[in-house]
């Protein structure tokens, strides 16, 4: 049995991951502060277990107890797959404009809510001998700078670095997470909306994602869940490392 634990869970990516892992009778334990009817349907459907918690990921004062809180809803030999995939790409802003609040929201939902949750994660399975993977979903952004996502590049770097660190030390524990970074790409989701949207003297490079609109270069949430899902089928993965899904496609 194959247990998943997806934040983000209503929308672009998340959304499609669970909604693959439901179709295949996996249990679904979706962390979002919204949820899609269309969930239920699918796990009433399959005969999938499907359980929602509401949740603002601001909310870190909140973030332990809820991993206490999911981990003893699961079954004890269930594998388990812990995926932060929430995220937001705002403050659109050159430093100096980034304001001290859009600023804050950025730190918590990008960098402190997945580190908190993971941080518990581990603490919380350290006696447990099965499968238990962490995959923190990343961008070019964590590796490469662009004007006026100061936040976001700054919170993913972090990120991608907190991933790296805990996968070496893992390696090193009896039983260990896995945990990997796996960068989607350029996908057609609400976010790239934002992005498209921005004002051009605070995103200098809106034009290049908008021509990816306009020239169908934008993968589907679809097929980047399905090739995240086959990366987690196999039994190689290295600890620590970032995965880009134009390696894997």
């Amino acid at each position: 049995m194959k247990t998943f634990i997806i934040t983000g869970a209503s929308k672009g990516l998340g959304s499609a991951i669970a909604k693959q892992c439901l179709r295949t009778g996996d249990r679904c334990i979706l962390i979002s502060r919204t949820i899609d009817p269309a969930f239920e349907v699918l796990a009433s459907s399959s005969d999938s277990k499907l359980s929602f918690i509401p949740t603002d990921l601001k909310e870190t004062e909140k973030l332990s107890s809820l991993v206490k809180g999911i981990l003893t809803e699961v079954d004890e030999k269930s594998d388990l797959y812990f995926i932060n995939n929430a995220g937001i790409i705002d403050p659109i802003k050159p430093i100096g404009n980034l304001g001290q609040e859009c600023l804050e929201s950025s730190m918590k939902v990008n960098f402190m809510a997945p580190i908190v949750l993971t941080d518990e994660f581990i603490k919380q399975t350290s006696d447990s001998d099965r499968k238990k993977v962490v995959v923190n979903i990343s961008s070019g952004a964590a590796k490469n700078p662009y004007h006026g996502w100061a936040a976001y590049c700054s919170t993913k770097a972090g990120l991608e670095m907190f991933t790296r660190v805990a996968g070496l030390e893992q390696d090193k524990v009896p039983f260990p997470v896995c945990l990997i970074s796996f960068s989607p790409g350029v996908m057609d989701t609400e976010m790239q909306g934002t992005i498209r949207s921005a004002d051009e003297h605070d995103f200098v490079d809106r034009d290049k994602f908008q021509d990816y609109k306009e020239k169908g270069m934008l993968r589907s949430p679809e097929l980047v869940a399905s090739t995240l899902l086959q990366l987690l089928e196999g039994e190689d993965l290295e600890n620590g490392k970032f995965y880009d899904i134009k390696d894997l496609l």
